[in-house]
């Protein structure tokens, strides 16, 4: 059987039982006037054979003779053909009365050409009919399955043509999968236009007729489908509203500006956006009279599939969506943008009614979610974690890959403009993650995944590539996404409450990541990209009470050639850390960027100590780190960064010993390790509440920096990123800075 175009699949689907029940109809008629016609004609036969015209009384007293022949006379006059009376006779000659009442009279019926017996006869020709009709379907679903079948062999044994046809004939690819679809949208379109059609010829001259029959929307009439849809909860009214609001939106996307087809006429601005609002606002109200949504216990909606009136309410949801998607895609003004996404979240719980319905949602959301102004981008992100949050898993593993894919490829070009929305996109997300912890483990695990394979690539093969795909803002801000999804899901308050996140495990394999790619290049230009992965893993140790030890890290940052030889001069501006991951050659060696090195990395420093200040073994971490900075301070050049240092020692030996004051007091033993947990926690007695020395110095030193980074913003120099130098070129040019500065000294020393 060759291929079923689409409009034999249509006729299949929606006319063909109707158009079977008809024949059958008609069949019927036609079989009892066919009856009555050959009655008259053996009444006609026996007057002639009598000269007279029998009554009714004569016909039925006649004997079983008379009936015998009036049988073989119907048999005879029933067919068109004049040979059919004696052949039909023949089949009846020498037949007594009692034999062909006994069954006989069925080998004549049998054998008669042009008339059918009777009411069996007919059931059974349309027994064959219908499965002949049967046949021909199962003989499509067939061919349709064989065709997938094919395609599965053509992928295994070609796939070059294969993905030709996927780039060129979607059509051939798709037969038998998304043309039910496709079909329902069409038979949806077509029904609606006829119950349009009926409507708006009952109401002719009620209202102004544009050309080609096509009706005008005017305020009036949806004043009046307002009140029908308030009153009554009308559906017919509703669906007038839906077919204004299809012709609404399609306006933009025809080029004549309006469809040959259409129904209705919207060519004011005023009457569009009153067909978008009342679409927006009534659509709900209705559907949900009709086909309320509930929740089932663990908070997802369940739709009522089951319901009488859902067949009538599932080609109005197919014409909602599908307008609106097209309003999204179409509507420039940012305003009226925000009224229909947060307006459209009160349809969501219908979404989920169909899976490509669903897709082409969450698809154009994202878009927003990444794209639009602010406001826009919440509402659009507050309809997809009511989509997440109420639906099935499927929907929020797709939820959650959408969004983290959306968020990396915004990142992918940062500066002062754009880290605000990335900043905004990160938290959403981390929220977002939040809501399910299972099901969030599974998709960070991947991505985690991701971030692993391509560290251990850029190790393994040190190639430009491979260090370009770890050394790029896109990296910097996965890390610092997941850090935060782990921060806020095992946050130490939170699991005092909820008890151990599932996403607990992951915490070990991210820090792991974050420290191999915080040595990755140990050069000054890539300190920035250092400091942004550092303060992730800080964010970890603050929030969830891991410790990691990242002081190794930060006092790397003191043994650079920026601190221990003498500066260049420069009047370069200050850059700006926040939106930087390396710097511009022109600032290596200067006083500018030392200084602003300083002032980051003793910041950080200085926070890290403070997270580990009410630790009751904090005397004994900080030894290592104490002995290295007071070594250094004897050979560093910046005084910027000896002052700032100094200053934190203080601080160190001040905490040292206000640790080991309130130390002396416990009575417990190291091995009671809840007792040691809960030392001097935050808010635990007189004790807990107060600050520690350190404590005190990190919110001050906060404070100070966000009021140089208010200066910062109002002097703002945006530093250009020269991408054009590879990271092993930085090397090479490093290390021959240092061979001509050993050369320099050693010609003093000589002299």
């Amino acid at each position: 059987m060759g291929k079923q175009g689409k409009q034999t699949k249509k006729f299949l689907k929606t006319k063909f039982d109707a158009t079977i029940k008809k024949r059958r109809e008609h069949q019927k008629k036609r079989a009892v006037i066919e009856r009555a016609d050959a009655a008259k004609k053996a009444k006609a036969l026996r007057s002639g054979k009598k000269n007279k015209k029998p009554s009714n009384n004569d016909v039925e007293s006649g004997t079983d003779d008379d009936e015998a022949e009036d049988i073989v006379a119907q048999m005879g006059d029933g067919s068109d053909d004049e040979a059919g009376p004696s052949k039909a006779a023949g089949k009846f000659t020498g037949m007594s009365v009692d034999d062909f009442l006994g069954g006989g009279f069925k080998k004549g019926m049998d054998g008669a050409d042009g008339q059918a017996g009777g009411d069996d006869d007919e059931d059974d020709d349309e027994d064959e009919e219908d499965a002949d009709s049967l046949g021909d379907i199962e003989e499509m679903t067939d061919d349709e399955s064989g065709h997938v079948q094919d395609l599965e062999k053509l992928k295994a044994k070609d796939p070059e043509f294969y993905k030709y046809l996927q780039e060129n004939d979607q059509d051939l690819l798709n037969f038998g999968a998304d043309g039910d679809e496709d079909e329902d949208e069409a038979d949806e379109d077509d029904e609606m236009s006829d119950d349009d059609d009926e409507e708006s010829a009952k109401g002719k001259g009620k209202h102004k007729v544009a050309d080609e029959g096509a009706q005008r929307v005017t305020l009036k009439m949806l004043s009046e489908w307002q009140k029908d849809m308030l009153k009554s909860r009308s559906i017919k009214a509703l669906r007038k509203l839906l077919l204004a609001f299809r012709c609404a939106v399609r306006v933009g996307e025809k080029a004549n500006n309006q469809d040959e087809d259409a129904p209705f006429v919207v060519d004011d601005s005023k009457v569009f956006n009153k067909v978008v609002l009342t679409t927006l606002k009534y659509t709900p109200v209705v559907l949900q009279h009709h086909a309320p949504v509930k929740k089932t216990n663990g908070g997802r909606f369940k739709l009522p599939l089951n319901s009488k009136k859902w067949s009538h309410v599932k080609k109005p949801l197919q014409s909602y969506f599908s307008s609106l998607f097209t309003l999204l895609r179409t509507l420039p003004e940012q305003k009226m943008l925000y009224v229909v996404v947060s307006e459209s979240e009160r349809m969501v719980p219908y979404v989920t009614y169909n899976k490509k319905t669903t897709k082409e949602y969450i698809r154009r959301m994202l878009e927003l979610w990444s794209s639009a102004e602010d406001d826009v981008r919440m509402a659009a992100f507050l309809a997809l974690r009511r989509l997440a949050a109420g639906s099935d898993d499927d929907v929020l593993e797709q939820c959650l890959r959408g969004v983290y894919s959306s968020f990396v490829k915004s990142t992918k070009q940062t500066s002062t403009h754009t880290m605000p929305s990335i900043n905004l996109m990160k938290n959403s997300a981390a929220e977002l993650y939040s809501l399910d912890p299972e099901a969030s483990y599974r998709q960070a695990f991947g991505f985690i995944r991701q971030l692993a394979i391509h560290l251990r690539n850029c190790i393994k093969t040190k190639t430009k590539d491979s260090f370009k795909a770890v050394l790029n803002w896109q990296y910097v801000h996965c890390v610092d996404f997941w850090s935060q999804v782990l921060s806020a899901s095992c946050d130490t308050e939170v699991v005092a409450t909820r008890g151990q996140s599932a996403l607990q495990p992951l915490i070990y394999p991210l820090v792991q990541v974050a420290t191999g790619v915080v040595g990755l290049v140990p050069t000054s230009r890539y300190f920035p990209f250092r400091l942004h992965v550092l303060r992730s893993l800080q964010r970890i140790i603050s929030r969830t009470g891991t410790y990691v030890p990242i002081i190794p890290s930060i006092l790397g940052i003191f043994d650079s050639p920026e601190f221990h030889r003498k500066p260049k001069g420069s009047t370069l501006a200050p850059m700006d850390f926040e939106t930087s991951i390396r710097a511009p050659t022109n600032y290596i060696r200067t006083r500018v960027y030392a200084d602003q090195l300083a002032d980051e990395t003793c910041f950080l420093l200085t926070e890290f100590l403070a997270s580990q200040s009410r630790s009751i073994a904090f005397p004994e971490v900080v030894i290592p780190a104490t002995v290295q900075i007071k070594r250094g301070l004897k050979t560093y050049t910046n005084a910027k960064l000896v002052s700032s240092l100094k200053n934190l020692l203080d601080k160190v030996a001040q905490n040292s010993v206000w640790i080991q004051k309130r130390r002396d007091k416990v009575e417990f033993a190291p091995n009671d390790l809840r007792a040691l947990e809960g030392f001097l926690k935050q808010g635990a007695g007189d004790e807990g509440s107060k600050e520690t020395p350190l404590e005190v110095a990190f919110r001050l030193a906060k404070k100070v920096r966000d009021q140089k980074r208010k200066l910062l913003m109002q002097h703002e120099h945006v530093i250009g990123d020269d991408g054009e130098e590879s990271e092993e070129d930085d090397e090479d040019e490093d290390e021959d800075e240092d061979e001509d500065d050993e050369d320099e000294e050693m010609d003093e020393d000589d002299e």
